[in-house]
């Protein structure tokens, strides 16, 4: 079986939920250059995945090459997935691809994609019918099959259009051409035009011009594909009705750190506010598994207080439990502290409402304010650990004379982004970073080293999630950093939001 998929304009969120399925499904997968590479995440662990993408005037795989592996992908057995930008039969040679595995007797589907054509405009805040201004709409390629005689498009019948929006994609490089055919075949020279770059992406362009000056504007820009052309009289109403471009976080580029595990909450809610999001995890999570199962571990001794002071810490205990066929009921007997908003409330995910929660995300904070009813030095305390070494908390608790056991249920390991990724950041720069942690704040400088790190800082500004995440930043003399207000992934989010909304205005 042969999908053809539309994988949107370039949003991911744009896919369609019978694309993501077939995603999931895939034993191998063939995508182009425009479908956005964020999508791949959807895939299982061992799909094989191909980049069989194409740019202007060259082809990394040419197509009848493409036809013949998705033919013998599909004669071995495997669920085929081919990924084309915006949608596949929309100047995207499905149809041909189509035709070929019919005759070769494979099994195949279209699943629609939503095109550059409506997505981009929409997100430009270009309406592509209004019933006061246009009653048609017309698609047009400017990159017509080169083994053609003539051109197939009737560029007179075009400029004869009245009350039309006309999109016509892949025009950069012909763009000249065009608007003097269309001026010449009587076209008004002042009808609005606009010129989308990267439609829906976080880094769009949008330009607003007239059909004279389509080619100084793109010259003037320095426009590059992928982009299309709107002409229209509707092309007027951007500026009552532009959404997306002027989102607080549009067109900041920020690299998030965190956790793979827990990455894509952070990218997707800076996404919502308009940013450019460069996944940058440097850390990994895995399981850790005890000497000793966790129901001896539990009963070994009766605790009094149970201490959490991170996200993970809960995720990976409760896992634990889990595997043992425990649940919430092995630790009823204890109460529960947690250090942070974020860590209390993924708590109350599996019902736990945390005893005590200090004022501020910091083991000094719980020193400090825990609770005086009792003695500390009479208590027992079993703290839940990652494989880091230095534990100010338990440290800070034994010194206080208190009964302290750890068990560690997670382990931190570095990860290394892929080199595209990196050369992103040192190449084209970033505005913003984020840190969730030490971790996060030491493995970044260990990857990038401190010469060129101080150059990314010479422009990004670091955003700590808590003082313990900046105090590992100015430990390596990086003092341009802010701090969340509220210790938690929201709290980040919102320190960025006010800094760029301040220094915009």
């Amino acid at each position: 079986m042969v999908s053809l998929i539309g994988a949107g304009p370039g949003d991911p969120d744009l896919l369609t939920i019978k694309a993501l399925r077939r995603l999931e499904t895939a034993d191998i997968v063939f995508y182009d250059r425009l479908a956005n590479t964020e999508l791949l995440q959807y895939c299982k662990d061992n799909a094989e995945i191909i980049f069989v993408g194409k740019a202007a005037a060259h082809h990394y795989v040419k197509q009848n090459d493409i036809i013949n592996m998705l033919i013998n992908s599909a004669k071995s057995g495997k669920n085929v997935v081919r990924l084309k930008g915006g949608d596949p039969l929309i100047f995207g040679r499905g149809s041909e691809e189509a035709i070929a595995l019919r005759h070769a007797d494979i099994e195949f589907e279209f699943v629609p994609g939503i095109s550059a054509g409506i997505a981009a405009t929409a997100y430009a805040g270009i309406p592509l019918t209004h019933r006061n201004l246009v009653t048609k709409c017309i698609f047009i390629t400017a990159h017509e099959d080169p083994k053609k005689i003539e051109t197939q498009n009737d560029w007179y019948e075009i400029a004869q259009l009245k009350n039309s929006t006309i999109v016509i994609y892949m025009g950069v490089g012909n763009a000249p051409q065009i608007s003097s055919i269309l001026i010449r075949e009587g076209m008004d020279k002042y009808i609005p035009v606009a010129i989308i770059e990267n439609g829906t992406h976080t880094y769009q362009r949008t330009f607003v011009t007239d059909l004279e000056n389509i080619e100084k504007t793109i010259n003037e820009n320095k426009v590059q594909p992928p982009a299309l052309f709107v002409i229209s009289p509707t092309v007027d109403l951007k500026s009552e009705l532009d959404w997306f471009e002027t989102k607080p976080l549009f067109g900041v580029r920020i690299a998030a750190t965190r956790a793979a595990a827990q990455i894509n909450s952070l990218c997707t809610e800076l996404r919502e506010l308009g940013a450019d999001i460069i996944p940058f995890s440097v850390i990994e999570t895995h399981l850790s598994k005890p000497k000793q199962s966790m129901r001896k571990i539990l009963s070994a001794k009766k605790y009094d207080w149970l201490l959490f002071t991170s996200e993970n810490g809960v995720r990976y205990f409760f896992e634990l439990l889990a595997r043992e066929n425990l649940d919430a009921r092995a630790i009823a007997n204890m109460k529960i502290a947690a250090i942070g908003k974020g860590t209390a409330h993924r708590l109350k995910e599996y019902k736990i409402n945390a005893d005590f929660v200090p004022s501020e995300y910091t083991s000094e904070a719980m020193l400090r304010e825990f609770p005086k009813d009792k003695d500390i030095a009479s208590l027992n305390f079993l703290r839940v650990k990652g494989n880091f070494l230095n534990d100010y908390l338990v440290d800070g608790l034994e010194k206080l004379n208190a009964n302290v056991d750890t068990v560690e249920v997670y382990k931190i390991n570095k990860s290394k982004p892929d080199e595209q990724t990196i050369s992103r950041i040192i190449e084209d720069g970033i505005d913003a970073i984020t840190f969730t942690s030490q971790s996060t704040v030491n493995n970044f400088l260990t990857l990038f080293g401190m010469e060129e790190a101080k150059h990314i800082f010479e422009r990004a500004i670091p955003f700590a999630i808590g003082p313990v995440t900046a105090q590992a930043l100015e430990q390596h003399g990086i003092k341009n950093y802010r701090i969340a207000k509220i210790h938690t992934v929201a709290g980040i989010i919102e320190e960025i939001r006010e800094y760029f909304t301040e220094k915009n205005n």
